[in-house]
């Protein structure tokens, strides 16, 4: 086994790197879901805000009413522009998380494949030897034999 191989200190690097791209990648996902959730609340109260607007509207209302629930609707659209704004560039990093994460996974995998091969051409070399070995002990083996019958 390849236990302190070059190949293992990089496959525990990126295994390192690999964590630290996941939890990065979880936090970009909590944060494109809080934006998400943000824009949802402030679209909801838009429309909860105009459906209320119609009611009063309905009854009667006077111009400076109209005009302030006409500013304040505009205020939520402004801050719903901006929420989708922001919910785009989470989207965005959450992505540029996603493939980070990517790239850090085909690379352990990379070094884990490397290692396998590693190992398994040193348990090739270690087979061939014992296999020497052991055709050595049989042809010596064989010439003890041979030499104590001659000798009889």
């Amino acid at each position: 086994m390849l236990k302190h191989s070059p190949l293992n200190t990089l496959a525990d690097l990126a295994q390192t790197d690999t964590d630290t791209a996941a939890r990065e990648l979880g936090r970009l996902q909590g944060l494109r879901t809080q934006a998400e959730q943000q824009l949802n609340q402030l679209t909801q109260y838009r429309q909860e805000y105009r459906a209320r607007m119609q009611v009063v509207a309905a009854e009667g209302m006077t111009s400076s009413r109209w005009q302030d629930f006409s500013r304040f609707l505009d205020s939520l659209d402004h801050a719903i522009r901006q929420q989708g704004t922001a919910l785009a560039k989470a989207e965005a990093d959450l992505l540029a998380g996603r493939n980070r994460w990517q790239h850090q996974k085909r690379r352990l995998n990379s070094f884990d494949t490397l290692i396998a091969r590693a190992e398994a051409k040193e348990d090739q070399v270690a087979a061939r030897r014992e296999q020497h070995a052991n055709d050595e002990y049989a042809a010596r083996l064989a010439r003890t034999t041979a030499s104590r019958l001659s000798e009889a």
